[in-house]
């Protein structure tokens, strides 16, 4: 059996509740955002995956020794071509490289996944949304903490579409 798989940081409570303050408050757009327990950024995305790959995909994220860290985000950015709009952090700190760039390329040498863009960290708010969501006051800066990061499945079900954790890995 497969499933849809990636590896993504995940968002607590304290994150998504200023997040969708700030879309109540300061952004208008012709579609509902984006279900907040699916904001995440993601890491690798890896596509549809065997079952039996899954504890190798596990052993390969575990084995990464990378330090905790922290992501400040204040700023976002709009694809025109797919619609999405997105938070992005304001730098992308070595650690998120160092744990981003392994499991692309590991997801890649296990022909799961070449993916065709270079990393460019986001969360995602909107995703197929024309025009451009309006803005009427800027994100007030947050930072998110770095401690873990998850092995993702998604998959729909009556609710819609879910990012359900099913691995985490701890940062050194």
């Amino acid at each position: 059996m497969q499933k849809r798989l990636f590896f993504g940081i995940g968002m607590d409570d304290d994150t998504r509740a200023h997040i969708g303050q700030w879309l109540v408050d300061s952004v208008s757009a012709s579609k509902a955002n984006t279900q907040p327990n699916n904001w995440h950024l993601t890491l690798a995305f890896l596509a549809m995956v065997e079952e039996s790959q899954v504890a190798e995909l596990c052993d390969f994220a575990s084995s990464l020794s990378v330090p905790k860290f922290t992501l400040t985000f204040g700023d976002y950015g709009y694809w025109q071509h797919n619609g999405i709009f997105y938070l992005k952090p304001e730098q992308k700190p070595q650690a998120l490289l160092d744990l981003a760039n392994p499991l692309r390329a590991f997801g890649e040498k296990c022909d799961l996944y070449h993916n065709p863009h270079p990393f460019s960290p986001h969360i995602t708010l909107f995703r197929n949304c024309k025009p451009e969501p309006t803005i009427d006051k800027p994100i007030a800066p947050f930072s998110l903490t770095v401690k873990k990061f998850y092995l993702y499945h998604s998959h729909r079900n009556e609710n819609g579409l879910i990012y359900e954790p099913i691995a985490s890995f701890f940062l050194s």
